[in-house]
């Protein structure tokens, strides 16, 4: 049958061949411009300005983080505002200071994209205060039910498990 995608004559084989020459061809020429360093190969000033400033826009941003699906349709946030968020949530506890914060993902689909946030590790610096010292376990509950409400409120995850560690005391 002609035109079918199986096997072809010895036609279909030079055909081939010649097509593989003329891509290798194109390739030997093209790294011969480049290396002479041939303006018609190489990207303009601004062209390299604008993709770098892409790539150090996205490395700050991090990857996207998928979220529940609204009634519009799925959406995503970067993980720099996920964990702007969780660091603002601690930060807003009276006498807490949030130090690092680690989030687990469901897969994610796709390159650069990770699934829904599973569990929220919180490490944190609570101040030194003495009445509040023998109440660390109800500080880091508190934080826990603040990081939980910010998340189901701004981002639709009521049930994303909470973790809360305390490594540091630290004076006003």
């Amino acid at each position: 049958m002609e035109g079918s995608s199986g096997s072809g004559g010895p036609h279909d084989a030079e055909a081939t061949r010649h097509y593989l020459d003329q891509i290798s061809a194109l390739h030997r020429d093209w790294d011969e411009l480049e290396n002479r360093g041939d303006d018609s190969v190489q990207l303009s000033r601004r062209a390299r300005s604008a993709l770098a400033e892409a790539v150090r826009a996205d490395a700050r941003h991090g990857a996207r983080v998928q979220m529940p699906p609204t009634e519009v349709g799925p959406y995503t946030v970067t993980e720099l505002a996920l964990r702007s968020l969780i660091r603002d949530t601690v930060d807003g506890v009276a006498g807490v200071v949030s130090l690092r914060t680690t989030v687990d993902h469901a897969p994610g689909q796709g390159w650069g994209t990770r699934g829904l946030p599973t569990r929220v590790t919180c490490r944190l610096s609570v101040a030194a205060t003495v009445p509040r010292l023998p109440a660390l376990p109800a500080v880091a509950d508190e934080v826990r039910d603040a990081v939980r409400a910010a998340c189901a409120r701004e981002l639709d995850l009521p049930d994303l498990v909470v973790d809360i560690h305390i490594e540091d005391l630290h004076e006003n």
